[in-house]
C-alpha cells in the first residue's frame, strides 16, 4: 500500500510468481505468453504464515478484439478510455528514478451501469456524465504505519517481479483485494513519483473487465492490509470544488501540489467520510485531468 508520499509498503520476500501481462498495443506474442505462463502464486506474509493462492485462468484471457475495444455502455466512457490509452505504457520517469527502489500502485477503473451508481450524499458530490469509477482501499486503523490512510492497491517491487512495474501492481492487487490479473487490462502508465522516503512509485491504470469484479462488495480483502474498499466516480476528482485543501511544496527539484478530498460513501459504509490526500490524491487527480481535460 502506498500512503502519502510513503515508502512504508511491506515487502513479500518469498513471493514466487510467474506472470506476464498484456500491453496496451495488443501484441499477440504477449497474449500467448500471458495465457500460458500465469500459474500458482505462493507467498508468505510478515508473520511467516505460508499461504497459497492458486489462479486458474487458462482460456479466460480477453480476446484481442476486447482488448482493443472494450464493450462500454456509455459513449462518454469510451472517449475517456481512449484518452487514457493514448498515454501509452512506456515509462515516464527521469534518470534519477532508476537509482531508487521501486514500487507500483494500480489505479483500478471500472464502468458502473446507471442503476448501480454510488448513492452519495456529500454536498460537493455532483452528477457525472460518465459512469467510470475508481476503486480505493483503506489501511487498517490498527497499523502502526499510516493507520486509516486511503490508498491504491500496490507495494514495493519484489525480485520475482522481474523489474516489471505492471507485474508488481498486479501481484499486490491480487494479494490485497483478491482481484485476479486476468480481469485487469493495463491501459496506461502515469508519471513516476518519488516518495519522501526516496521510493520510486509508478501508477498503472487498469481497466477492470468484467466490471463487477471490482465492486467493493464482492472483493476478498486481505484484512491484515486492507480494512475497507470503496468506489468514487472518477469525475469527482476533476471538479475543483471537491478539493477541500490544496497547497504546494518543493519536492525532488520541483513543485508538488498536495490535495485533499473528502468523499462520503452512502452506498456501503453508512455515510462514512473517507479522506483522500497526498500521493493517492495526486495520482487520481492526474488521471482525472487527462480523462476530463481539466
Amino acid at each position: 500500500l502506498i500512503a502519502f508520499l510513503s515508502g512504508s509498503a511491506s515487502i513479500k520476500p518469498l513471493w514466487t510468481i510467474i506472470i506476464y501481462y498484456l500491453a496496451a498495443n495488443g501484441n499477440k506474442n504477449n497474449k500467448n505468453d500471458f495465457n500460458s505462463n500465469l500459474r500458482s502464486v505462493n507467498s508468505c506474509n510478515n508473520n511467516d504464515k505460508i499461504y497459497s493462492i492458486t489462479t486458474e485462468i487458462n482460456n479466460s484471457i480477453m480476446t484481442e478484439t476486447q482488448q482493443q475495444q472494450p464493450a462500454l455502455t456509455n459513449p462518454t466512457n469510451q472517449i475517456i478510455l481512449d484518452k487514457l490509452r493514448a498515454l501509452g505504457m512506456h515509462k515516464k520517469e527521469t534518470p534519477h528514478h532508476s537509482t531508487l527502489k521501486r514500487a507500483s500502485v494500480l489505479v483500478p477503473l471500472f464502468e458502473r451501469p446507471p442503476s448501480s451508481q454510488s448513492n452519495t450524499t456529500h454536498p460537493n458530490n455532483t452528477n457525472s456524465s460518465s459512469s467510470i469509477h475508481v476503486l480505493f482501499t483503506q489501511r487498517p486503523t490498527t497499523l502502526s504505519s499510516h493507520p486509516g490512510e486511503v490508498c491504491f492497491p500496490g507495494g514495493r517491487q519484489d525480485p520475482s517481479d522481474r523489474s516489471d512495474d505492471v507485474i508488481t501492481a498486479l501481484r499486490e492487487t491480487r494479494e490485497e483485494i483478491g482481484l485476479f490479473p486476468h480481469s485487469i487490462l493495463p491501459i496506461a502508465r502515469m508519471e513516476t513519483v518519488e516518495s519522501k522516503h526516496s521510493l520510486c512509485v509508478t501508477p498503472i491504470v487498469g481497466w477492470i473487465d468484467p466490471p463487477e469484479a471490482a465492486e467493493p462488495s464482492g472483493l476478498e480483502l486481505n484484512l491484515e492490509e486492507v480494512e475497507a474498499a470503496f468506489a468514487v466516480p472518477l469525475e469527482y476528482f476533476a471538479r475543483e470544488e471537491n478539493c477541500v485543501e490544496k497547497y504546494s511544496v518543493e519536492w525532488s527539484g520541483g513543485e508538488f501540489v498536495v490535495r485533499t478530498y473528502l468523499f462520503e460513501d452512502g452506498e456501503r459504509h453508512g455515510g462514512r467520510i473517507f479522506r483522500i490526500w497526498g500521493l493517492t490524491a495526486h495520482v487520481v487527480y492526474e488521471v482525472a485531468k487527462v480523462a476530463f481535460a481539466v
